[in-house]
């Protein structure tokens, strides 16, 4: 039996490819963002045993720093899940296409809609991810001003 594709399939998954290219994107950022969360975790871990270990060393500097790293992961974590959602979404408009060329009912509308939603997640999670490096990057400069009062050798 020989497969053969019509003009219109042809043009449905050419169709459908542009929004698979975004979860490819999509997922590309959300290894960015989970390997932060992976480095957030370690940080607070080595917090946490040094509160243990020697609790006398957990003054403000790394209360600041731990408060941080709590901001930190939570916006991570609303980076990925408006991430995930956003290539969830794009999914279902990647079926809602292929059912539109197959179908004669016209759901250019619903497509068009989905897609925006799409976008609107993708916006937050980018927007997430954003504020979180922004909070890393204030946390590094605080370090940076609580340091410069040593002098270096």
């Amino acid at each position: 039996m020989e497969a053969i594709l019509t003009p219109n399939a042809v043009e449905i998954i050419q169709l459908a490819l542009a929004p698979i290219f975004l979860i490819v994107g999509i997922g590309t950022i959300v290894n960015v963002a989970t390997g932060r969360v992976a480095r957030i975790i370690d940080r607070a871990r080595w917090f946490e045993n040094l509160a243990r270990e020697k609790p006398e060393c957990i003054n403000h500097k790394a209360k600041r720093e731990i408060r941080s790293l709590n901001k930190r992961m939570k916006l991570a974590n609303w980076s990925i899940n408006f991430l995930i959602a956003s290539a969830v979404v794009t999914c279902f408009n990647v079926i809602f296409i292929m059912v539109n060329g197959l179908i004669s009912v016209n759901m250019n509308v619903t497509i068009l809609i989905i897609f925006m939603f799409s976008m609107l997640l993708l916006t937050g999670g980018l927007l997430a991810f954003f504020f979180e490096v922004s909070v890393a990057t204030a946390t590094l400069k605080f370090i940076a001003i609580d340091t410069s009062e040593f002098e270096l050798d």
